[in-house]
């Protein structure tokens, strides 16, 4: 279960916290080099190591909070990835039915994929196609090409070609290797190629950032007022210092609110499983 809450939009003061670089010094590389070396006294008046573009803070945040309906769960809207409907998900599933039995895509039978990459592409090359056929994707051979080498050469997790591995108790829930395990292993692999294609191809304006009807706004200064107002400690009994992040041990904290405290809000040192709280309230930087 993830927070079903995603930051869609930012709008930012209109001053800086952080002025930019000079445009001469402006460069993406030698960063820290360039802050050191090269930029004067004058020069770094205002501005700062890390934020070479500039830096302004948030004074509204407007957050998607997704209804968390149907198959997607707390993604329901397709956030991260396009949502299959029903109908593709069937499909998909009809279509892994001959893998249990022919054994073509998952045919390695170790835990890491011991084949070639070359090999491992031209598989991933052919699901990609016959996921785009199932669906009526249009795909041409070069960005079906494209698909398969970014998904095997550039991986962030899991060794090249590992979803072609296939081990009975260590892929399933059981040692024995039947055919309906084969299936479902295959089904979510063919699925998540489906969402990726699926959401390269959604246009900017159907993104769920724009769903405004799930919108919920943030505004930060209100939220320090409240919180400096009215939040107290929940162990120690002080109040917060203004702008002071406090610490909780609640997933489901509601923040601060009108002429009432947080629940389950905590001084970082008082949150310490200790016997006398004696923590001071903190002054804010």
């Amino acid at each position: 279960m993830h927070d079903p809450m995603t930051v869609a939009h930012e709008i930012k003061y209109p001053w800086w916290q952080h002025k930019p670089w000079p445009k001469r010094f402006r460069h993406k590389d030698h960063r820290k080099f360039i802050w050191e070396h090269e930029m004067n006294a004058e020069d770094k008046k205002g501005r700062a190591q890390m934020w070479p573009e500039g830096y302004r803070n948030t004074f509204i945040t407007i957050c998607h909070v997704d209804p968390c309906r149907g198959r997607g769960g707390d993604d329901s809207c397709g956030y991260s990835y396009v949502q299959l409907t029903d109908k593709q998900v069937e499909r998909l599933k009809n279509t892994a039915w001959w893998e249990g039995r022919l054994k073509h895509f998952l045919c390695g039978k170790e835990k890491a994929w011991t084949g070639g990459l070359a090999e491992a592409e031209c598989l991933y090359r052919g699901m990609v196609l016959l996921v785009a056929r199932v669906l009526d994707i249009p795909m041409t051979f070069d960005r079906a090409a494209k698909h398969a080498a970014e998904s095997i050469h550039i991986r962030t997790s899991e060794n090249a070609g590992g979803c072609f591995c296939f081990v009975p108790g260590y892929h399933t829930n059981n040692k024995q290797d039947r055919e309906s395990d084969r299936v479902d292993h295959f089904t979510g692999i063919l699925c998540g190629i489906a969402k990726s294609l699926l959401t390269e191809r959604r246009p900017w304006y159907r993104h769920p950032k724009w769903h405004f009807w799930h919108w919920k706004f943030q505004c930060h200064a209100l939220l320090d007022v409240k919180r400096w107002l009215f939040s107290r400690c929940c162990r120690c009994g002080k109040r917060f210092a203004w702008r002071y992040c406090p610490v909780t041990d609640n997933w489901n904290s509601e923040g601060p609110k009108w002429f009432r405290g947080e629940k389950d809000c905590y001084h970082s040192d008082c949150n310490r499983p200790t016997d006398n709280c004696v923590a001071e309230t903190p002054k804010a930087v």
